[in-house]
């Protein structure tokens, strides 16, 4: 894929210009995915490798234009593989709706206490907000609290979608798909992000200043695709008063400083183009 888009020409400009859009770099960066989640497997992670697949073979077939489904080259081997997953799509759903329907009844028979930070969640929305700096020091010490931020907005919708449907819940399968989603999104700029860490413990800040872009970038959109979830999850079961709070809480909790996305993508696939090859 890669020799293919830095060699062909899209009216006079090299292939590796021809898609400036926001998937520039989107395969290179969800093809860290897998590795970032480790053995860590959750049926969400089934999901989202699933889909990174799907993802990643069309944009192959989009680099390869007219050649896309041609048997000379490799995406129609790969595009006939990947097409699997259209069978199991099914499954994924049926993840994600199994993730959290399984974390929700062992939280209600009390083998997990979800309640407790749910509802300190909910009494920190009435609460000033506290703007003073961190204390802590080191790399990605805001994108550790952008984390903490977005586990605070699926506790505040999980928290408010138990108490209004408690053991029904399970029959809400639109508000689980979301707050699924929001779990994922989570789940793997979190692992994103202490896999990067500990490449540059290992090897230098320097050393890693693309794996590092990987990690912000992703950041970035898991989330605005977390925030979309949140915000379906909490119009679909809350009105009046408790809408306008608890979207506000989810604005509070999905902020994040905004990142030249453009700049960073160029830079990823750059250094992708150049090494031809993955290259992490």
């Amino acid at each position: 894929m890669l020799p293919r888009r830095a060699q062909r020409k899209r009216h006079g400009e090299l292939g590796a210009l021809s898609r400036l859009g926001s998937h520039r770099d989107r395969p290179a960066v969800l093809l860290d995915v897998p590795r970032a989640l480790g053995k860590k497997w959750l049926p969400d992670g089934f999901a989202i490798t699933s889909e990174v697949l799907d993802f990643t073979t069309d944009e192959g077939v989009q680099i390869y234009g007219g050649m896309g489904f041609s048997a000379e080259g490799p995406m129609d081997r790969a595009y006939r593989d990947a097409r699997i997953n259209r069978i199991f799509e099914g499954t994924n759903e049926i993840n994600r709706i199994l993730t959290l329907d399984m974390l929700l009844k062992r939280a209600m028979k009390g083998h997990i206490d979800l309640m407790t930070p749910a509802m300190a969640v909910q009494k920190e929305l009435m609460a000033i907000p506290d703007f003073g700096a961190s204390d802590d020091e080191g790399v990605f010490v805001k994108e550790k609290k952008v984390l903490t931020n977005l586990k605070k907005a699926g506790l505040m919708i999980a928290g408010a979608a138990v108490q209004k449907f408690m053991m029904k819940l399970s029959d809400e399968q639109e508000i689980l798909m979301n707050l699924a989603d929001m779990l994922i999104e989570l789940y793997v700029a979190e692992s994103t992000l202490l896999r990067v860490e500990k490449l540059i413990a290992l090897r230098g800040e320097a050393a890693c200043d693309i794996q590092k872009e990987i990690a912000l970038v992703y950041l970035q959109e898991a989330v605005e695709r977390a925030a979309s979830a949140g915000r379906q999850a909490i119009t679909s079961f809350a009105d009046g008063d408790e809408l306008r709070l608890m979207l506000l809480g989810l604005k509070r909790f999905t902020k994040i400083d905004p990142y030249n996305l453009k700049e960073a993508r160029r830079k990823i696939a750059d250094h992708v183009i150049q090494k031809g090859e993955y290259a992490f």
